[in-house]
């Protein structure tokens, strides 16, 4: 019966996943977002992760660049078969239009060993024209999960990665936008919208729920005082400093206040802006920042808080925020794409971004009503509405939609 038909696609349903974002030795936070959601797919089908990493030869003395040589070729992660081929990628985007033809090699090196009957890559360019061209090669659907920069950002620095990342949507077989902003711009491309899915980033909501404040702060070992928490790169789009000449208002009139920033990178531009800023400020005292920590230490980080702030000029999903709602923490962010289909009154506000008086008023109101803010309320919603659960069940029908699988 038609039941049991389904349950036998399931079953048999072979996925090849790409991204260049993916966790790895070098960066283990990078793209943690597509493992995740990759673990809970593996549950309804059979997963092969294909991860390209840039090339380089065994040389020492190039930091990030030498460590990528010693990452092996084939692994396994957290139960996730991942292939690690290489490809030509030269530092700061230099004749990144060639990008995916290298990439397309990477893939043809792993994917014409495997048996998958659809692929499925994160980020329209490089990885998605590649992935593109190689479904052609290997006769397979395909689909395109978009993700902010790949169709905001990259379309308007370039003339020939707009067209190359155009080319990709528009040959895709279907495109996942993370958020109703990211369905807008790919329409403003030119690409149909008829084929476009908008399915969220999602969160695991048995790692991300409620914890008192109180224990949090002890076993961090910070005192337990009025706490905002910003999770995430210190970019320039992050607008982090934004955020930094919030806080020097806010301290104005609030004695116990701190700042904490999770997920900072000695060697990331952007970090040296918001830290001279921070001393100019005479904020050193007050602003606490913190490496990046993996992924299950970030539910305690946002529980010693009493709102998270995301303070970007342009963000595709916001996915901290969806983080600290899962854990039962209101949030403050910009009008700036994505978190408008996250952030209602109920759990948070939304400012303008750049607006760093608005933005220290909104901060101020959520500290001063905890009462409108209920925990479990809040965390409920989140669980409710971006269970990684609940959006690789979405992800997972899309799949059968264009399968071609052998029943």
């Amino acid at each position: 019966n038609r039941y049991e038909v389904t349950e036998l696609r399931k079953q048999s349903m072979k996925v090849l996943l790409t991204s260049h974002l993916f966790p790895n030795e070098v960066d283990p936070v990078s793209g943690v977002f597509v493992k995740e959601e990759a673990q809970f797919l593996t549950k309804r089908c059979e997963l092969k992760i294909v991860a390209p990493i840039p090339w380089f030869p065994p040389l020492r003395g190039f930091g990030r660049w030498s460590r990528l040589s010693k990452i092996p070729y084939r692994q396994q992660v957290d139960g996730l078969d991942v292939f690690h081929p290489r490809y030509l990628l030269f530092p700061r985007r230099i004749l990144f239009c060639t990008a995916w033809f290298f990439y397309l090699l990477a893939l043809l090196q792993v994917g014409r060993k495997l048996e998958f009957d659809l692929v499925h890559a994160h980020v329209a360019y490089p990885d998605g024209l590649a992935a593109v061209l190689f479904s052609k090669i290997t006769r397979r659907p395909v689909i395109i999960t978009t993700h902010g920069g790949d169709v905001k950002t990259y379309p308007r620095e370039r003339k020939i990665w707009k067209l190359l990342t155009v080319l990709a949507l528009l040959k895709a077989d279907k495109i996942v936008a993370v958020s109703n902003d990211l369905k807008k711009a790919i329409r403003e491309l030119g690409v149909d919208v008829e084929k476009v899915e908008v399915i969220p980033n999602g969160v695991d909501i048995t790692l991300f729920h409620p914890i008192a404040k109180s224990s949090a702060a002890a076993e961090k070992g910070i005192p337990n005082l009025a706490r905002i928490i910003y999770v995430g790169r210190l970019e320039q789009q992050k607008g982090v400093e934004v955020l930094v000449r919030a806080m020097s208002m806010l301290v104005a009139t609030r004695g116990d206040l701190e700042l904490t920033v999770v997920g900072a990178n000695r060697a990331e531009r952007g970090e040296a802006e918001v830290l001279t800023l921070t001393r100019q400020l005479g904020l050193e005292e007050k602003i606490r920042f913190i490496d990046a920590v993996p992924l299950y230490e970030v539910p305690l980080w946002i529980a010693t808080a009493d709102v998270l702030v995301l303070p970007s000029f342009s963000e595709g999903f916001g996915l901290s925020l969806v983080e600290a709602l899962a854990c039962g923490r209101p949030v403050v962010s910009t009008t700036c794409g994505g978190p408008e289909d996250i952030v209602t009154e109920k759990v948070g506000i939304l400012v303008p971004p750049g607006d760093a008086k608005a933005l220290a008023r909104a901060i101020a109101y959520v500290l001063d009503h905890p009462e409108k803010y209920n925990p479990m309320k809040i965390s409920s919603y989140a669980h409710q509405r971006f269970s990684l659960e609940k959006i690789s069940s979405q992800i997972f029908d899309l799949y059968l939609s264009l399968g071609k699988v052998a029943c």
